[in-house]
């Protein structure tokens, strides 16, 4: 369950789901797909950073380990279908030009033939720089086999004339080239990609690398899982130990069940909504007297007018001790502790307030 209440929209059961849990995955699986955009699917930090996410989200809503690690399919399957056939060939789409704008005083152009003319004013002989590309994973464009090629100088136009594999995707720019006649990749022109020419299948470039990234953030998202759900497992393990030995309240005690207030030991009434606290009678104190309501049963202190659970007026009614040794006896009649001065039963062996133990 959600913790946004059992009257909430959020918090409405749809089968073994709640609202909120759907909204919470619907919210991770965006954030994910997003952070994979614009942040760097390639990342190991964006890839690490979108697992915590996929796992955490829907835990806040209260998604239990079973929703999470069939959500954990679903993410996958809906983000390297986003990755591998709407984002990535957007990308190579994007970066694919005749024509590059230019940049540090260089503008490119490439024609079919992969003719490369490069315009530059500056002093420094260029280098044409082409690389394969290895794959497209979301908008992150990564690349192998990197070939430099020389560029005939005529003014200040520059040309080659490029001989690739139009069943491969090329990344292609142009750099000057410093003293020692290497390329000063900080002054280089833009890249622009051939996808123009390109008569591969450009899912071919998405699909394989997409999935692989998938695969690793997956890996580390059920992993996640798995420890979370085993560490919980322990402490629920040690938690009903330690309730069976009377050394932890009984898990959701510490919790009103009406609003979900932290409730302390020995509360009557919830402090934020006022509700009773219904505990079990084993947590009852039975070493020391206590007083109960007749109409219900429920534990109330000498000094109210009412029950806090049924509404029962106390004016003028009998009070109910409980002694140690479980026998009870009622009395009309009161008296007043010589300790804390309350008043109380007179029946009472002990005071409720201060623990004074009166001699029979």
């Amino acid at each position: 369950m959600s913790g946004f209440g059992s009257n909430s929209v959020l918090g409405k059961e749809i089968g073994p789901l709640t609202v909120g849990q759907i909204v919470a995955m619907v919210i991770a699986l965006a954030i994910g797909i997003l952070l994979f955009t614009y942040g760097g699917a390639n990342s190991i930090f964006v890839i690490l950073i979108v697992a915590i996410i996929a796992y955490m989200v829907p835990h806040l809503f209260g998604a239990n380990p079973k929703i999470k690690a069939v959500f954990g399919v679903v993410f996958a399957v809906i983000a390297l279908i986003v990755g591998a056939f709407a984002v990535g060939p957007a990308c190579i789409d994007a970066n694919t030009n005749h024509c590059a704008s230019e940049r540090n005083g260089i503008t490119l152009e490439i024609d079919d033939a992969f003719n490369v003319t490069a315009t530059y004013s500056g002093t420094e002989d260029l280098t044409a720089v082409v690389c394969e590309v290895n794959g497209v994973i979301y908008n992150s464009i990564t690349l192998t086999n990197v070939s430099y090629h020389t560029m005939t100088k005529t003014g200040t136009t520059y040309t080659v004339a490029l001989s690739l594999d139009n069943s491969k995707l090329y990344s292609i720019t142009v750099a000057p080239l410093d003293a020692e006649g290497k390329a000063i990749a900080g002054s280089a022109s833009y890249s622009v990609l051939t996808g123009f020419n390109f008569t591969g299948n450009k899912t071919d470039c998405t699909l394989v690398p997409t999935a692989f990234i998938i695969a690793y953030t997956m890996i580390l998202f059920y992993l996640i899982l798995g420890l979370t759900t085993l560490m919980r497992n322990r402490a629920y393990a040690t938690r009903e130990k330690m309730e069976s030995q009377g050394r932890l309240y009984p898990q959701g005690y510490g919790r009103c069940s009406f609003c979900g207030a932290v409730v302390l030991p020995g509360e009557v009434n919830c402090r934020k909504c006022g509700a009773y606290i219904d505990r079990p009678d084993y947590m009852k104190p039975h070493k020391k007297d206590y007083f109960t309501c007749s109409a219900c049963g429920a534990e109330v202190s000498s000094d109210m007018t009412e029950c806090p659970k049924c509404g029962a007026k106390f004016d003028g009614e009998e009070s109910t001790v409980i002694h140690s040794d479980g026998t009870t006896e009622t009395s009309t009649e009161t008296k007043v502790c010589p300790d804390c001065g309350k008043d109380i039963p007179a029946v009472a062996e002990r005071c409720p307030y201060c623990g004074k133990k009166f001699e029979e």
